[in-house]
């Protein structure tokens, strides 16, 4: 059965009993729900937004959303207990058993979210995809760092999760932060049992202070994660550089060109961090590359 099901049962009725409708041909190319105050249900399929009633015509509560239905969606999915992803619902996010990350939008408070308005609900999947041939060799011998480039939804997580399948089939010694719980899911410490990678795994952790943690206790040859941004992940990949780790990770970015307009990121190009770039194609083909670059 596809992850799609599984997500929409962790919503209140009747939204878990109307979505649960869909016919399992169109579930697995579903990427995202979304839950709109004063708007329709919403499908993310294929890169493309469609209403829900479009392949639900019966799902009434889809139709148009009150403010208390998303606000029933939103305490359901984090089980009646939002201090428990403060940290993460600061930063916009939190994500639930099994790996899905739901987005919030709403109103802010004094503890958080005064008032949540929307939701983006993302199916995890446990999906790779076919690494081109430069990234093979450099991942073979560890000869340099790779930075996966890509819009939301074009497939970085689906990227990094192939180079960690790739790393786990040799006799490499890595580390994987997982700092959302999106690379590696499943029991309640973050691995799924199915796909478990002979790595070490940190999740729910700091980005930066995951990678710190691992340089003073695991000597990992190669150090994944997701999504740098911050002043605090630059630092903390530059004290990995000069202990000779090579890292794997992804940036939101729509070409390898304006890699050097983000100060962050330029930082970490100039110190030779990366040795390859690689830009994904977008939305329509997660996890595609369309370019790789030596840097």
């Amino acid at each position: 059965m596809d992850e799609y099901y599984s997500l929409i049962q962790k919503l209140p009725p009747p939204f878990c009993t109307e979505l649960a409708g869909l016919n399992p041909q169109i579930a697995p190319h579903v990427q995202e729900l979304r839950l709109r105050t004063d708007q329709p249900a919403l499908f993310t399929v294929k890169g493309r937004l469609s209403p829900c009633v479009k392949y639900l015509p019966r799902a009434a509560h889809c139709q148009r959303l009150t403010r208390q239905a998303v606000q029933d969606c939103f305490l359901s999915l984090c089980r009646h207990s939002a201090y428990a992803y403060e940290d993460e619902l600061r930063q916009g996010y939190f994500t639930i058993p099994g790996g899905s990350r739901v987005g919030v939008a709403g109103v802010r408070g004094p503890a958080g979210f005064a008032c949540v308005t929307s939701l983006n609900l993302r199916v995890a999947r446990w999906i790779t995809c076919e690494l081109p041939v430069p990234v093979v060799q450099a991942l073979a011998d560890l000869s340099g760092g790779i930075l996966v480039a890509g819009v939301p939804g074009s497939g970085k997580t689906t990227f990094l999760r192939s180079m960690i399948r790739y790393l786990g089939q040799g006799d490499h010694v890595f580390c994987v932060v997982d700092e959302r719980g999106e690379l590696l899911w499943g029991g309640s410490d973050g691995l799924p049992r199915e796909h478990a990678a002979p790595c070490d795994v940190y999740t729910q952790h700091l980005k930066a202070e995951a990678i710190c943690m691992a340089l003073r206790c695991m000597n990992p040859q190669a150090i994944v994660c997701d999504e740098l941004g911050t002043e605090a992940d630059a630092a903390a990949l530059e004290a990995g550089l000069a202990s000779g780790v090579v890292f794997l990770a992804s940036v939101h970015c729509d070409s390898i060109e304006h890699l050097e307009s983000r100060p962050q990121l330029a930082r970490l190009l100039h110190t030779g961090a990366f040795a390859t770039a690689v830009l994904l194609e977008g939305r329509s083909h997660p996890g595609v590359a369309a370019r790789v670059v030596a840097l």
